[in-house]
């Protein structure tokens, strides 16, 4: 039971660790490599089943650019997003755990509302666009007990998104590199799931701007709740974001300033209901306690559907009959 719960229950609950938002801290106007609290209510450290399988996250953020004080400096951005994630598991093992890789592309339509003339030309302005894609090429998940995991990986971040100096950018110009490590806790009653990101940016060759490395954490402690519904899952959900090195100008673009480390912490909700089969649909709200130097979330909502396309040994759900 535990070992087919399991499988279908984690299957597809990868998240994007790609979608972005408009920012002064880091390199002004440019995205950071993720929005704070990416991996939110996904077990990302539990090893799935062989084969291959396709997730869509769909996020609405609003939000205000905040100083170091963390008061409106005068830009309010509105930027639904969806990525389209494709994770591949090919059923072998590497320093004894189980080898698998994704793809994740996200699609932005940011939306900029400047009042500040200091912050660009006062009025609206918007960008759809990709936005950088994340290629994780290696992550490994270990087994310490039934249920229990540990995993960890490397991926690069692209500049393959759509940036331009001083205009309404859905990325940021620069690459990065992105390691994780990630405990995920998952039974009969429980999934909890612990994550952390770091991204260690590159400078960026137009400008000459290195913005200062980031590091994400995100906690998530969901509950089951059969006694309400079969599947039905809930709980809190909670993340950090510290940019951990300073930025550096090495040329003379924004005249040779550098801006603040940004900061964000924020608390929210997730329900997760597991159809069976691998088919999942997750909705999280969320909202910050605390905003540097970033744009802040002032209330997002989180859509996340995930469907196999290929499972080598698709597991049927504990509660049909054999013979389905």
């Amino acid at each position: 039971m535990l070992k087919q719960y399991l499988n279908y229950t984690c299957a597809l609950s990868f998240l994007s660790l790609c979608i972005s938002q408009t920012v002064m801290a880091l390199e002004p106007g440019a995205a950071p490599q993720a929005p704070a609290g990416n991996t939110m209510g996904i077990p990302l450290s539990v090893s799935l089943p062989p084969g291959l399988y396709y997730t869509s996250s769909t996020k609405h953020l609003n939000g205000q650019l905040k100083d170091d004080n963390g008061d409106n400096m005068g830009l309010k951005l509105n930027a639904p997003a969806s990525t389209s994630i494709f994770i591949y598991t090919p059923g072998f093992q590497v320093l004894g755990g189980d080898y698998r890789a994704w793809l994740a592309i996200p699609f932005i339509m940011a939306e900029e509302e400047i009042s500040n003339p200091m912050l660009g030309e006062v009025g609206t302005h918007s960008n759809n666009n990709i936005a950088n894609i994340d290629v994780h090429f290696a992550d490994i998940s270990w087994t310490l007990s039934p249920g229990q995991f540990v995993s960890a990986g490397l991926g690069a971040i692209t500049t393959t998104g759509s940036w331009s100096l001083g205009g309404t950018n859905t990325s940021g110009e620069y690459w990065s590199l992105n390691p994780r490590v990630g405990y995920s806790l998952m039974n009969q009653n429980w999934n909890i799931s612990l994550e952390s990101h770091y991204f260690y940016n590159f400078e960026n060759d137009e400008t000459k701007y290195d913005s200062g490395d980031e590091l994400f954490f995100d906690a998530t402690v969901l509950k089951k709740v059969d006694f309400i519904y079969p599947g039905l899952q809930v709980g809190p959900i909670g993340y950090i974001r510290e940019q951990v090195t300073s930025d550096e100008n090495n040329g003379t673009a924004y005249y040779g300033t550098t801006s603040g480390k940004a900061r964000q912490m924020g608390l929210g909700v997730q329900v997760l209901k597991d159809f069976g089969r691998g088919l999942f649909v997750g909705l999280s709200w969320s909202k910050d306690i605390e905003t540097q130097n970033a744009v802040s979330n002032d209330g997002r909502f989180a859509l996340n559907i995930s469907v196999p396309v290929f499972m080598k040994n698709k597991p049927k759900p504990a509660n049909i009959p054999a013979e389905f």
